[in-house]
C-alpha cells in the first residue's frame, strides 16, 4: 500500500476527530454528572456580577450539605461563646464556601439551589447546564465529523 498525502491527511483527521470527541465526551460526563463523577447539590447560593472585556461573568459560590452543617454548628459555637462571655483568640471561624462555575444565572435572583460536578481537572465544581452539555455535544459532533472526513478521504482514490 502507497501512503499518499490524501491518505495521511485523512488519518491526521481521525485522530483529530478522536480527540476532539474524547474532550466532547468528557465535557458531557462533567456537565451531567454521568460515569460516576462526583456530584453534589449546593444550597445558599451567592453570585456576584463581574465585568470582563466584552461582557458580564457571574462568579457564584454555594453550600454543600456537609459545609451548611459545619457552618450552622460554628454560628452555635460563637452564640453560646457570646452568651457565657467566652473571648475566641482565634476569631470567629470563616464560612466554609465552594467555588461554583457555569451556574446558570438570570441576571436578578441567584438560583436557590445548584447541582454541580467535580472537574477531574483541579479543584472545581461545574454546574450542571445546557450550555455545558451543550459544549461537550458540540465537541462530539465535531469529532464525528472529522473522523467521517477522514475515512472518507483515506478510502476515496483519485483515479
Amino acid at each position: 500500500m502507497r501512503w499518499d498525502r490524501r491518505s495521511v491527511t485523512g488519518i491526521g483527521l481521525i485522530a483529530s476527530g478522536l480527540i476532539v470527541g474524547a474532550v466532547g465526551v468528557g465535557i458531557i460526563t462533567v456537565g451531567t454528572g454521568a460515569f460516576g463523577v462526583e456530584t453534589e447539590t449546593f444550597g445558599a447560593i451567592d453570585c456576584d456580577s463581574v465585568s470582563v472585556k466584552g461582557g458580564t461573568v457571574w462568579h457564584c459560590r454555594g453550600e454543600s450539605p456537609d459545609q451548611a452543617a459545619a457552618n450552622e454548628a460554628a454560628r452555635r459555637k460563637a452564640e453560646l461563646d457570646a452568651l457565657r462571655g467566652v473571648d475566641d483568640l482565634r476569631g470567629p471561624s470563616r464560612t466554609q464556601r465552594t467555588e461554583l462555575m457555569f451556574v446558570p444565572h438570570d441576571g436578578r435572583h441567584d438560583p436557590d439551589r445548584v447541582t454541580a460536578s467535580h472537574s477531574p481537572v483541579g479543584d472545581r465544581w461545574i454546574a450542571h447546564s445546557g450550555g455545558v452539555v451543550g459544549t461537550g455535544v458540540g465537541g462530539v459532533v465535531v469529532g464525528g465529523a472529522g473522523i467521517g472526513w477522514g475515512v472518507h478521504r483515506t478510502r476515496t482514490r483519485r483515479g
